[in-house]
C-alpha cells in the first residue's frame, strides 16, 4: 500500500501592507494544527491585522451546487499573485488572487466562461468570518462588529479596525450568519458574513467577477477609496506593480553560486525569497518585517533583529535603517507595567495603531551590535545623536538588570510583573504563562541564561565601540563591565564533566542541561578554538542533533519533550547556531552537514522553512510554515561564516576568510553591496579574483596579503590556505 502524497506547501501571497493565506486548492482557507487541535489560519491580513478568516467562494447553476476546491483542474503562480482553474458543470473558471500593494488587501478575479449552449446563470456567494484584530495574541477572535453599506462598498468596523469589500458586480443579496440582510446599519455579533453576485455566461464569452477585502486601521480606510476603484478596474496591473517591486529587489542583493553544494545554493535562493516575503511597511510610519505567518504577523523586534542582520548582507541598508527608526520610537522612556515595559527597553511587538507591549530579556540586547553592522555594511561616518541616545538607555536598562557582583544579568518574570500590573484590570487575562521571556520563552531558563550573557557582553562592547566620544565616563565602566562578564562567562558556565557549557545559572546554581543556547558563546568568540571545538563536538551527539535539525534540548534530559516547544523540539534557528558554531572552529565538514540539513527542509517544505519540528522524526509541529529567523540565520552564516565575510564601508576594507570544504574548487558571489559600491568574488584554492564598482579603493585582506582594488577594476588577491 503507498503511502498517502504529500500535502502541498501553503501559498502565502504578500505585499508590503498585506497578505492572503490559502491552501492552494482554490479558497482562501489554510487549515494548521496549533497546539495539538487543527486552526484554519486561511484568509486575508492588512496593516498587521487579521481581517478575515478563510474567504470561500461556492457556486450555484440551476440546481446545481459547487465549490471551487471540489472543481480544481490546475494552478500555477503568475506575476504578483497565484492562478487556480476549474471546471464545473459546463463552466471553465479561471481565478487570480493578489495581495495588493497601493491598499492593504487581497484581491479575487473570476473569469467564467461556457464553450457552448445559450446564456447560464451562475451565482457566486462570497462568506468569511470577519476578525479585525492584530496578531499579537494567537486565536483570539472579537465577535461583536459594526456592519455599514454604503455605494460601494460593505464596511465592517471594531474598536478601531475596519475592512471593506467592493465588486465590480453590484452584490444581489446580502447575508449575516447566512440570514438575508436589507443593508443600511447593523450593530451585534456576527459570525459570519456573505456575498451574492449573480453573472449571466454566455457561449464563447466571459463574465468576470472581481472581489477586494481590504482594511486595517479603520481611520485610514476613506483614504484610500480611490486606489481601490482603481484596483478593481485593472487587478493584473496591481499585481504586476507587487512582482515588479519583488523583481527589483531580488536584482540589488546578491548572487551566490556554490558549483559543488548546488543545494546550498537553491537554499540561498530560497531563503532569500522567503526573507522578502515578511518585508512589511503597514502604515503609521512603521517599517520593518513580520515575524512569520500564520501566526506572528506583526513586529516582533527580537526577530526583526535577527533578520535585518541578513538584511544587511543582502544589501538593504536602507531598509534596515528605517526598520531600527521605527523600533527606537517605540523605546521606553520611563516604566510602563501594564505593557512591561523598564526605562530604555525595546518593544517587544509593534503593530499599527498603534500597539506594542515590552517585557523580553533580550530584544533590547540585540540592537547596539546591530547598529554597529550597519555602519560597517552602510559606511555611516557616526551614529546620529538620536541613536547614541537610544543606545545610552539600552545600556542603562542592561546595567538596572545586572548583578553587581557576578556582572551577570537577570533575565526572567517579565510576563509575571505584566500579570501582576493587569490583575486588578481584566477579568480575562491573554498572554504567555512562562516565568521567562527569552528567545525559549516557554520554559523556565532564569536567572542567567548563558545565550542573555553573550549578548549583554556584545551589547557592552558595542556600545563602547559606538559611542567612544561621549565625555561622561560611561563608556569607560561599560568596557569594565564587558571585560568582568567575559571572564564570568568563562569561568562559572565551564561544565567541565560534560565537556561543555552549563545552560543557565540559577539560585547561584549551574542548570546541567545541554542546549544549543551554549554555542553563542562559541561563535562569539569567548573560547579558545580547541575548547570551542569540544563544545561544539559535545552538541554534534545525537542526544542534540538529529538529521533535521539540533533540538531545543537534550533527549537525555529527564525534561525532554519532543513535542515540547523549547523543551525539546528541532529548531532551524538553533541548527544554524550549531552550523555557525562549528565553522568558527574550524569544524567545517560539520558546518556544512548542518546547513545542508537546513537546505533539505526549505527543499521539502516548497521554498518555505518551518518554526520547528518534533524532536523525534521530522514533522512540523505547532509551528507556523514562514518564520523569520529560520531563514535569516541561514542566510548570515552563508556570508559571514560560509564566506568569511567582514567589512568596513567606511575605510574600504573588505576581509574574506572562506571555510570551504578541501573538495571545493570554485564558489562566488556577485554584487555584494559595500557602502555606495559593489564587489563581486571569485573564489578558488590558490586565488581570490576581485571585481569593485567603486567609489574609491577597496582594500581586500584574503589572509595571505592585502590587495587594494581600484575603482571599476579587478585584482587577484592571494588566499591564506586552511589549517
Amino acid at each position: 500500500m503507498s503511502a498517502p502524497p504529500a500535502p502541498e506547501p501553503p501559498v502565502l501571497l504578500t505585499s508590503l501592507l498585506s497578505a492572503a493565506l490559502l491552501d492552494g486548492r482554490g479558497d482562501l482557507e489554510l487549515p494548521v494544527e496549533m497546539r495539538g487541535a487543527p486552526v484554519d489560519w486561511g484568509g486575508v491580513f492588512g496593516q498587521c491585522v487579521r481581517l478575515t478568516g478563510p474567504w470561500r467562494l461556492s457556486l450555484r447553476s440551476g440546481d446545481e451546487d459547487g465549490t471551487l476546491p471540489a472543481s480544481l483542474v490546475s494552478t500555477e503562480r503568475v506575476a504578483g499573485g497565484w492562478r487556480s482553474h476549474h471546471r464545473w458543470n459546463g463552466f471553465d473558471i479561471e481565478q487570480d488572487v493578489a495581495a495588493v500593494g497601493s491598499v492593504p488587501g487581497v484581491v479575487r478575479s473570476l473569469r467564467c466562461a461556457r464553450v457552448e449552449g445559450s446564456p447560464t446563470s451562475l451565482t457566486v456567494t462570497s462568506n468569511f468570518a470577519p476578525y479585525l484584530l492584530p496578531v499579537l495574541v494567537e486565536g483570539i477572535r472579537p465577535h461583536i462588529f459594526r456592519v455599514d453599506t454604503g455605494a460601494e462598498q460593505v464596511r465592517v468596523r471594531q474598536r478601531g479596525f475596519g475592512l471593506t469589500v467592493r465588486s465590480n458586480v453590484l452584490p444581489t443579496r446580502l447575508f449575516i450568519d447566512r440570514a438575508s440582510w436589507i443593508g443600511g446599519k447593523f450593530r451585534g455579533r456576527v459570525e459570519e458574513l456573505g456575498f451574492e453576485y449573480a453573472l449571466s455566461v454566455a457561449p464563447n464569452a466571459t463574465a468576470e467577477l472581481r472581489l477586494l477585502v481590504a482594511g486595517g486601521i479603520d481611520r485610514a480606510i476613506d483614504a484610500w477609496e480611490e486606489d481601490g476603484r482603481t484596483i478593481l478596474a485593472d487587478p493584473v496591473a496591481a499585481a504586476t506593480a507587487v512582482d515588479t517591486a519583488d523583481r527589483a529587489w531580488t536584482e540589488t542583493t546578491p548572487t551566490l553560486r556554490f558549483p559543488q553544494a548546488p543545494e546550498l545554493e537553491r537554499g540561498y535562493l530560497r531563503a532569500r525569497s522567503a526573507l522578502r516575503r515578511l518585508y512589511s511597511a503597514p502604515g503609521d510610519g512603521l517599517t520593518g518585517l513580520v515575524a512569520g505567518f500564520p501566526w506572528y504577523s506583526a513586529l516582533w523586534c527580537r526577530d526583526l533583529a535577527w533578520m535585518l542582520w541578513a538584511v544587511l548582507w543582502l544589501g538593504d541598508f536602507d531598509w534596515a535603517k528605517r526598520s531600527i527608526d521605527t523600533v527606537l520610537r517605540f523605546q521606553s522612556r520611563s516604566p510602563v507595567p501594564i505593557l512591561g515595559g523598564e526605562t530604555g527597553e525595546l518593544p517587544m511587538q509593534i503593530s499599527p495603531g498603534p500597539i506594542f507591549f515590552y517585557g523580553t530579556s533580550d530584544t533590547t540586547l540585540y540592537y547596539p551590535l546591530l547598529m554597529t553592522r550597519l555602519g560597517e555594511h552602510a559606511g555611516l561616518a557616526e551614529l546620529s545623536g538620536e541613536w547614541k541616545e537610544g543606545i545610552r538607555h539600552m545600556i542603562a536598562w542592561g546595567e538596572a538588570r545586572t548583578d553587581p557582583e557576578s556582572g551577570l544579568l537577570r533575565n526572567g518574570g517579565e510576563a509575571e510583573s505584566i500579570s501582576g500590573a493587569t490583575r486588578s484590570l481584566a477579568r480575562v487575562r491573554y498572554g504567555i504563562d512562562s516565568p521567562d521571556t527569552t528567545i525559549w520563552d516557554s520554559t523556565d531558563r532564569r536567572d542567567h541564561a548563558i545565550d542573555i550573557q553573550v549578548l549583554w557582553w556584545k551589547a557592552l562592547e558595542a556600545a563602547s565601540d559606538l559611542c567612544d566620544d561621549l565625555p561622561d565616563g560611561n563608556v569607560q565602566r561599560w568596557r569594565g563591565r564587558a571585560s568582568h562578564l567575559a571572564a564570568a562567562i568563562r569561568s562559572r558556565y565551564l561544565w567541565s564533566s560534560e565537556g561543555y557549557l552549563y545552560d543557565t545559572i540559577r539560585g547561584g546554581r549551574a542548570v546541567e542541561q545541554v542546549r544549543p543556547n551554549a554555542l553563542r558563546a562559541v561563535s562569539a568568540g569567548l573560547f579558545p578554538a580547541a575548547e570551542g571545538r569540544r563544545f561544539v563536538e559535545r552538541a554534534a551527539q545525537d542526544d542534540l542533533t538529529t538529521p533535521w535539525g539540533v533540538r531545543t534540548l537534550s533527549a537525555r534530559d529527564p525534561d525532554y519533550r519532543p513535542a515540547a516547544y523549547h523543551d525539546g523540539q528541532v529548531w532551524t534557528i538553533a541548527t544554524a547556531w550549531a552550523a555557525d558554531a562549528a565553522l568558527a572552529v574550524g569544524n567545517v565538514d560539520l558546518g556544512i552537514a548542518y546547513l545542508r540539513s537546513i537546505a533539505e527542509r526549505y527543499d521539502q517544505e516548497g521554498g518555505w522553512a518551518n518554526e520547528c519540528y518534533r524532536g523525534d522524526r521530522p514533522e512540523s509541529f505547532d509551528s507556523c510554515f514562514l518564520l523569520g529567523f529560520s531563514v535569516a540565520p541561514f542566510l548570515t552564516v552563508l556570508f559571514e561564516r560560509l564566506w568569511g565575510l567582514s567589512m568596513d564601508a567606511g575605510g574600504g576594507k573588505l576581509r574574506v576568510r572562506p571555510a570551504f570544504p578541501a573538495e571545493w574548487r570554485s564558489a562566488s558571489i556577485d554584487n555584494l553591496r559595500i557602502g555606495s559600491g559593489t564587489a563581486s568574488l571569485d573564489w578558488s584554492p590558490e586565488r581570490l579574483r576581485v571585481r569593485w564598482s567603486g567609489p574609491g579603493t577597496l582594500s581586500v585582506d584574503a589572509g595571505a596579503e592585502v590587495v587594494a582594488v581600484g575603482p571599476g577594476s579587478a585584482s587577484d588577491v592571494s588566499v591564506a590556505v586552511r589549517e
